[in-house]
């Protein structure tokens, strides 16, 4: 199990640049942990790092899914804390992001079952003063 102890917005910029280098088409990373513990700062940041030129990276939380462009594929930033089944994500037509583009999934809990087997699964954990980010998966 890989940690990175992420301190400081620079210690999450940091972790975020090393796991861009496995985004690609039909890669998945999902992100589990408390609320406040990091996921969405590391959404950015991961975001950011595919594409410099994009701006502001907004919470997927309300609209369930936020897309952005980048080079090598178009990156949803899907976050399933409201979902209720795994039918609604379904229902969204959220499925297909996972074959076709790069996906970022907050909160994939309750999908756990329908994501590829080469996801990649980081945690996020505040414990005592220290932030941090494993890789389990």
């Amino acid at each position: 199990m890989m940690t990175f102890v992420c301190n400081s917005l620079k210690n999450t910029k940091n972790a975020a640049e090393y796991f861009s280098q496995f985004a690609k088409a039909g890669q998945c990373f999902a992100l589990s942990g408390d609320l406040g513990c990091g996921k969405t700062t590391f959404s950015r940041y991961l975001i950011r790092s595919l594409n410099p030129a994009v701006g502001d990276v907004l919470s997927p939380t309300f609209p369930v899914v936020q897309i952005y462009e980048a080079e090598i594929a178009e990156i949803w930033h899907i976050d399933c804390y409201r979902l209720k089944s795994q039918e609604e994500f379904y229902e969204l037509g959220l499925e297909d992001a996972l074959k076709n583009h790069i996906t970022i999934i907050e909160w994939p809990r309750i999908i756990e079952e329908l994501l590829p087997a080469s996801t990649i699964k980081i945690t996020f954990s505040l414990e005592g003063k220290m932030r941090k980010i494993r890789i389990i998966a």
